[in-house]
Formats: C-alpha cells, structure tokens, sequence
C-alpha cells in the first residue's frame, strides 16, 4: 500500500474514533450531570455506538479496497 493512502485512512479512522470518544464522553460524563437528564433515554446506549464502529470498519475496509 502506498504510504499516502496508509496516511489518509489512518486519518479517517482516526478522525472517527475521536467522534466515537466525544459521544462516549457526551452520554457518561456530560448528560448525566444535566438537570434535565431522562434516565430512560435511549440516546446514551451501547447500541448506538456499536453502530458507529461498525460504520466505521465498514468504511475504513471500503477505503482500503479502493486503494488496492
């Protein structure tokens, strides 16, 4: 593989993974303390974020095979 397709798909995931990080860190560091926080909110659950890593392997794997 050559070295700038390596460079751009180690960015793309890891541009992701940093939009991974601030969700996780939105739904168990940030939501809870608001006044406001529904306990029964379906927003803040693990499958959302398995989602997005799927999305994510499904997109990093797309990227791979197009530069192959």
């Amino acid at each position: 593989m050559k070295r700038g397709a390596f460079y751009m798909l180690a960015s793309v995931i890891a541009f992701q993974l940093c939009i991974i990080a601030g969700a996780l860190a939105g739904c168990f560091l940030v939501y809870p303390r608001s006044p406001t926080a529904d306990p029964e909110d379906v927003r803040c659950n693990g499958e959302r974020i398995g989602e997005l890593m799927s999305t994510i392997v499904l997109q990093s794997f797309a990227l791979y095979a197009a530069e192959k």
